[in-house]
């Protein structure tokens, strides 16, 4: 399985602007991959939401939970810092366009 950026952005996103201070696996599937069938969506999540712990950029709060859907996770301080820059990046993408 290879790694999709577009992918790590919209994960990070989603937990950003979750409504808590956590969402589960099966949230941030639902919010970042909806049309995916259920079973490959949270594959993807998960090995997403593991190269992502790997980075230092989320961290999984709920080790307890009865299915892999129910773990729950949290952005970190570098995640947001990750936000930050992916965004920094595309003004400059959009600035260097108008030029």
């Amino acid at each position: 399985m290879q790694r999709d950026f577009d992918l790590v952005v919209t994960i990070l996103g989603a937990l950003r602007d979750a409504p808590g201070p956590n969402l589960s696996t099966h949230d941030i599937k639902n919010a970042a991959l909806a049309p995916h069938p259920e079973e490959q969506g949270l594959q993807l999540i998960a090995h997403h939401l593991d190269l992502l712990e790997d980075a230092g950029l989320v961290k999984q709060v709920s080790e307890t939970a009865a299915n892999a859907g129910a773990t729950r996770w949290r952005i970190t301080w570098k995640g947001y810092d990750a936000l930050e820059q992916d965004e920094d990046d595309d003004e400059d993408e959009d600035f260097d366009a108008e030029e």
